[in-house]
């Protein structure tokens, strides 16, 4: 059966030479066309399952937008979401990734998403799409292309370099080649499809915050006027039937009436935007911005001083260049502003450490992030007091010769600055800047 008579039967159009995804111009090329018009023909297989998802995303995908929004990432995303679990909050992949925008634990952790024995926030409507939307911002402002960011979020962003050509880094524009990474082909076929089919936007939610001590599932349905089976429903975050206590949450009810205004997630505030761009850890070699203070209301922190060059030992009559780039290649992030602090470690640290945690961080000071792994399962190290980086190999057991050539270091003797984000197990990502923490 022909390409052309598929197209007819299914009454598909070509698809166009160019188009404009997530604010980015892309030219694809004829094989490209002919893998993305492959999927969109599978998509259109078994129209009552399209249609099922088109139902779905009318709902669902207001909430979504709001996110994505907030957050400040482009709206097309919103697509991966379809593309991830078809909208489907209960989904889980082969490899234990759960919920609309499949995360797995321990990077939905990394994004501010909880998870325990009673919720899980993967599961949550609005945020797990704003923590989706953080991850791909976190991958945007790595890689400088969002089309990139969307290969990044499938294989992760040191996964995603084989697939990055670096002619349209830092560019509004790319080419979609044969050898284009199937998951960007598959969300070029997304976009194409539901961007046609999508007709509606549908307030069928209303979100309403508590925070209080715990409440059971029936209680809150009942105070609603519907039944607990369909409060569990609208919210399947909760694992349990009982609204736990210890932060504030959000769950939904059914719009009952017309709306005067949208519903609005009364909750945003517990993410943090990305304009606020000291939010991003990777940060590319070139990208510019004001970091604000420790103080989370505070202004542009203080550019630091260069750092001098280390003095060369005796009987050598060349310079050493300092052990880390200068401070002026350095981005200083309040760390209680950085949702990706590495998920071994902990901040604000316990308010006791244990023998265990005691043993696991000898360079521990007060107030500073903690190491809550086992050192051999650490994959990167927070500098605390200035240690060296010998002090470090030898703490984790790691090549020292890999730790220089990793960091970019040439000193293995000379104080590192506290806060340095040190990489212990793979090269620091080429186009990222020496993370240098800073905290109270």
């Amino acid at each position: 059966m022909s390409l052309i008579f598929l197209l007819n039967i299914f009454g598909i159009p070509p698809i166009p030479e160019h188009i404009v995804f997530c604010g980015v111009h892309a030219t694809i090329e004829p094989e490209a066309r002919q893998s993305i018009q492959q999927y969109v023909i599978k998509l259109h297989e078994h129209p009552p399952t399209l249609n099922a998802i088109v139902a779905r995303a009318e709902t669902l995908l207001p909430y979504i937008q709001e996110a994505l929004h907030y957050i400040g990432v482009p709206e097309d995303l919103k697509y991966l979401a379809i593309q991830e679990s078809r909208l489907n909050p209960y989904a889980v992949s082969r490899s234990g990734a759960v919920g609309y925008w499949q995360f797995k634990d321990f990077t939905a952790r990394e994004v501010g998403l909880v998870i325990n024995e009673t919720v899980d926030e993967r599961r949550h409507l609005f945020r797990s799409s704003a923590g989706a939307a953080l991850y791909l911002a976190k991958q945007y402002f790595r890689h400088r292309n969002w089309l990139y960011a969307i290969i990044a979020y499938y294989e992760g962003g040191s996964g995603a370099l084989p697939y990055i050509d670096s002619t349209y880094v830092g560019k509004n524009e790319i080419c979609i080649r044969a050898n284009t990474h199937w998951y960007l082909i598959r969300a070029i076929a997304h976009k194409l499809v539901f961007e046609s089919l999508i007709k509606r936007q549908i307030y069928a939610l209303y979100p309403v915050a508590y925070e209080g001590p715990t409440r059971q599932a029936w209680e809150l349905a009942q105070q609603h006027g519907i039944r607990v089976e369909e409060f569990l429903g609208l919210n399947p975050w909760l694992l349990r039937p009982t609204l736990p206590t210890g932060r504030p949450w959000t769950y939904y009810v059914p719009v009952k009436g017309p709306l005067t205004e949208k519903p609005q997630e009364p909750l945003k505030a517990l993410f943090s935007p990305i304009p606020i761009s000291a939010a991003i850890a990777s940060v590319p070699a070139d990208f510019q911005y004001s970091a604000p203070t420790d103080s989370m209301q505070g202004g542009p922190a203080p550019a630091s001083q260069p750092s001098p060059p280390i003095s060369p030992p005796k009987g050598k009559g060349k310079v050493i260049s300092p052990a880390y780039p200068a401070s002026s290649q350095v981005a200083l992030l309040p760390i209680v502003k950085e949702p990706y602090l590495h998920y071994h470690w902990e901040y604000p640290p316990p308010a006791y450490l244990s023998a265990k945690l005691r043993k696991w961080n000898p360079f521990y000071e007060k107030n500073s992030p903690v190491l809550i792994v086992p050192p051999r399962r650490a994959q990167i190290h927070i500098v605390q007091r200035g240690e060296t980086l010998r002090e470090v190999a030898q703490h984790y057991r790691r090549s020292l010769s890999k730790l220089i050539s990793y960091n970019t270091l040439q000193n293995p003797d000379s104080a590192l600055p506290i806060g340095l984000r040190v990489y212990l197990r793979e090269p620091r990502p080429y186009d990222e800047r020496p993370i240098q923490y800073k905290w109270n």
